[in-house]
């Protein structure tokens, strides 16, 4: 079943916008065959009653129930160098089930904070069209960019990917009972150890994936799939 987002609701009716004619159109959906529509929130399975050049109105069938994360993950993510990956990991980010994505400035990151700024709206598209892909009914909320030494070990579990392999290994990190963690993953080059050194007297617990050095968008969706997957009661 494709999915697809609604841009209001009528009663029991899901009004796709123009937009989302196009992609219909592109999947060769025709009236009265069933999709997915993300409305506030939750998904609905649906059914296209009326379908136009400008909208499809959808009548609601059903309400499918899609699991949330048991942990809540905020992903401090520094800005590539080369930017065009942090699309990547805004898509990755949104699919695993992220909560919150905080671009970061550190030494040997991306440093425009103006250029950054920018690029939230088409995160923000990448963000829609990822949630149509996974059939995630909820946004991944991605806030403006913060200097490194700004962000604060404020949640039941603060990681930070250790990039000199000092730290605990992540099949060691005790997550019963953990409801909330933040993730903090360095640029290309990696954090400086003075960076290091600031995040743990913050309070951030060092950690170290295995067996090798990964990318930087390869360890943010890594450490945030097994937080996400292994959390819980």
């Amino acid at each position: 079943m494709y999915n697809f987002l609604a841009s209001r609701r009528e009663g029991d009716l899901l009004i796709l916008p123009e937009e989302e004619v196009k992609h219909l159109k592109v999947r060769r959906i025709r009236r009265e065959e069933p999709i997915g529509v993300i409305w506030e929130g939750k998904l609905y399975r649906c059914t296209i009653k009326d379908l136009s050049q400008k909208e499809a109105r959808c009548s609601i069938d059903e309400v499918v129930p899609v699991p949330e994360p048991e942990i809540d993950i905020t992903l401090y993510q520094a800005v590539p160098v080369e930017i065009g990956v942090f699309d990547f990991i805004v898509q990755k980010a949104t699919e695993v089930g992220v909560e919150k994505l905080v671009p970061v400035i550190t030494e040997r990151s991306f440093r425009k904070n103006e250029v950054i700024l920018k690029k939230i709206p088409r995160w923000e598209r990448i963000v829609r069209e990822s949630m149509k892909q996974s059939g995630r009914p909820k946004p991944l909320l991605i806030e403006e960019p913060k200097e490194l030494i700004s962000l604060k070990a404020d949640r039941d579990m603060n990681i930070l990917l250790d990039n000199f392999q000092e730290g605990t290994s992540l099949r060691e990190i005790e997550l019963k009972g953990i409801k909330s963690a933040c993730i903090v993953v360095g640029p290309e080059g990696g954090f400086s150890r003075s960076e290091v050194a600031l995040l743990k007297d913050a309070g951030f617990k060092s950690v170290r994936l295995k067996p090798y050095t990964m990318r930087t968008e390869t360890a943010a969706v890594v450490c945030s799939s097994f937080l996400i997957n292994f959390a819980g009661p």
